[in-house]
């Protein structure tokens, strides 16, 4: 979400509550490690100092935290701009005060939330961060020309923000209903320096109300003016716009090769207990090619790895002590599909959805391509989420004969005799042809080679189109697509399916990339998020999950197990069940005697 996608896409998306997933031996035969206990705190000594190189498979799509749609650009942005509470000790999933006094004063109808800020916070550049810059951050994402509409999802019943009382360290969040996930969605923004990336003070100038009609916004040549900078590169790229107030600052960007992050010197946190951080330098490199990037690994070139490719996980990085690394495989919440655009005349129907779930292999595909690095599910709660996952929907078993008995029921058939399915539609001959679309990821191309072996023995035709990560993205946010493989990487907070699947999601950019529609499905998402019984609220997801299912709203593939690599100078190296990522590089650290990078390098 989202590995990407891997989407969200962090953003607001549906999540998970526990996790108690223990590694089992796989076939590279190294001792069984249990990532669901994590390990002990080794800070003891610990120092400030070296970098930490990260390769990446593409740059970030964006550093803005408003406007980014990837995990990687979450990732990074987290190190440099903070939340209202967050789960800072990563342990488990309880919301921690960070920038606020503590939890917020919510009024009994669950429609007002007061948070008071400490006042010793400060941006990277030492001006204060106040409720202003609060402000100025939820109105620039509810600007509806602005793009965040995966952001806005999640806090569309926002009615305003304001100081009270005029106290800049004071704000109330006014909602114009309840929602049971408010206070985990208005602590989760991160806060943005509006001097930095609203210098001209246009956010002033229109209103919260202004923002909640798109005729409205159109019509407002300040509401336009804003919305055009801040989706420009320069507000999405530029160090001096995108200025935090975290423990790194971002310090440059060389597309396509290399950004940089540096330690804040002046961090206002450094001495909480998850405040401090070690590494002097952060910083992606960007390699496309696995090959390269396993090579790169091996000559000690990066620090740490997501390997794409199983088969180099396990079988070129075997003995990675050969090459002073170690290696983890831990599962991250999240979940990998196949979308159809339900737009298109192939995919419309049910029937032919569910031909296309029989004939995946997923047995096969786990075993041979992901070296059985993964578990195959059937929604998209994680399976770790004892609470909300719908345990009872049976798997979807390999079944060409099924697939084939569905599409004939749906009209498909090879009436020319050219081996290729057909139907006639509005008076013309359509024959059973498509694209999948992907991303630069080896592993999904393998896997989709395998789809689309199977495919053609019954009649369909599927090819396949790469795209670099950016233009993968626009692609399919504006709908020109037939299919993709992607990703969704889960948040640490409820699970709310509303982003991805409710009909409303599948306008002015929204991440229901396909086109999803159910009244049955948006009816219970909208009942869910106005339920303050956490029991009902399972039960509801719980029904979700089987609407879900039974349009095979997704092709729902499996959860894969993360494949890492690193170097082993690191201490304090411990791998976490809450997303982004299950590591978290600032607490990483080097003993002096094994630094390879030096301040002034």
């Amino acid at each position: 979400m989202n590995t990407n996608l891997t989407l969200l896409l962090s953003l607001a998306l549906s999540a998970l509550l526990s996790f108690n997933c223990g590694k089992k031996e796989d076939t590279t035969n190294r001792v069984a490690e249990d990532y669901s206990k994590i390990a002990a705190t080794d800070t003891s000594g610990a120092v400030t100092g070296d970098w930490i190189i990260q390769r990446e498979l593409a740059d970030p799509q964006s550093l803005n935290p408003v406007t980014l749609q990837d995990a990687t650009g979450r990732e990074f942005s987290q190190h440099v701009f903070e939340r209202l509470m967050w789960a800072a000790g990563r342990e488990d999933y309880e919301l921690v005060p960070w920038l606020t006094e503590g939890p917020p004063e919510e009024t009994a109808d669950h429609l007002n939330y007061t948070f008071r800020l400490k006042k010793n916070i400060t941006f990277s550049d030492g001006k204060p961060l106040t409720g202003s810059d609060v402000i100025f951050t939820f109105k620039a994402m509810m600007n509806p020309l602005v793009d965040a509409a995966q952001s806005r999802q999640a806090i569309d019943m926002l009615k305003t923000v304001e100081l009270v009382d005029g106290d800049p360290y004071t704000v109330r969040f006014i909602l114009s209903r309840p929602y049971f996930k408010a206070i985990y969605a208005l602590s989760d923004f991160q806060i943005m320096s509006k001097a930095a990336a609203d210098p001209e003070g246009l956010t002033d100038k229109y209103t919260f109300e202004e923002c909640k009609d798109m005729s409205t916004a159109q019509k407002n040549p300040v509401m336009k003016k804003f919305a055009d900078f801040f989706n420009s590169q320069e507000a999405n790229r530029d160090p001096s716009r995108l200025i935090g107030s975290g423990p790194y600052i971002f310090e440059k960007w060389d597309t396509g090769q290399w950004v940089y992050f540096k330690r804040n010197p002046n961090y206002w946190n450094k001495t909480a207990v998850h405040g401090m951080t070690y590494p002097e330098k952060l910083i992606i490199r960007v390699i496309q090619d696995q090959s390269a990037a396993t090579v790169a690994a091996k000559n000690k070139e990066i620090d740490l790895m997501y390997v794409t490719k199983p088969m180099d996980f396990v079988k070129e990085l075997a003995n990675p002590e050969k090459f002073n690394m170690k290696k983890a495989d831990p599962f991250e919440p999240q979940f990998v599909y196949i979308g159809y655009n339900h737009n298109n005349v192939l995919f419309s129907d049910i029937k032919v959805r569910w031909a296309l779930a029989y004939i995946v292999d997923r047995k096969t595909i786990i075993d041979k391509v992901q070296y059985n690095l993964a578990v195959p599910i059937q929604s998209p709660i994680y399976f770790g989420d004892k609470k909300n996952f719908n345990s009872e929907l049976p798997p979807i078993e390999f079944n060409p004969e099924k697939a084939k008995q569905l599409l004939n029921e749906a009209g498909w058939k090879d009436s020319d005799g050219d081996g290729v399915l057909d139907k006639t539609i509005n008076g013309k001959k359509v024959d059973f042809k498509f694209t999948y679309l992907l991303n630069t990821n080896e592993s999904r191309k393998q896997t989709i080679l395998v789809i689309a072996d199977a495919l053609k023995k019954i009649g369909i035709i599927a090819e396949i189109q790469t795209l670099e990560w950016s233009v993968f993205l626009d692609k399919i946010k504006k709908h020109e697509f037939e299919a993709l493989m992607g990703a969704w990487v889960l948040t640490d907070y409820p699970p709310d399916q509303y982003q991805i699947f409710h009909s409303s999601q599948s306008k002015n950019d929204g991440s229901n990339y396909g086109s999803y529609s159910n009244k049955t499905a948006d009816s219970l998402m909208q009942a869910y998020r106005g339920e303050f019984d956490e029991s009902k609220r399972i039960e509801i997801n719980k029904q979700l999950q089987k609407v879900l299912y039974d349009d095979q709203a997704y092709t729902f593939l499996w959860t894969p197990k993360a494949k890492y690599v690193y170097a082993d100078r690191f201490k304090n190296v411990r791998w976490y069940p809450t997303p982004p990522t299950a590591y978290h590089t600032p607490e990483w650290w080097v003993p002096v005697s094994q630094r390879k990078y030096q301040e002034k390098n």
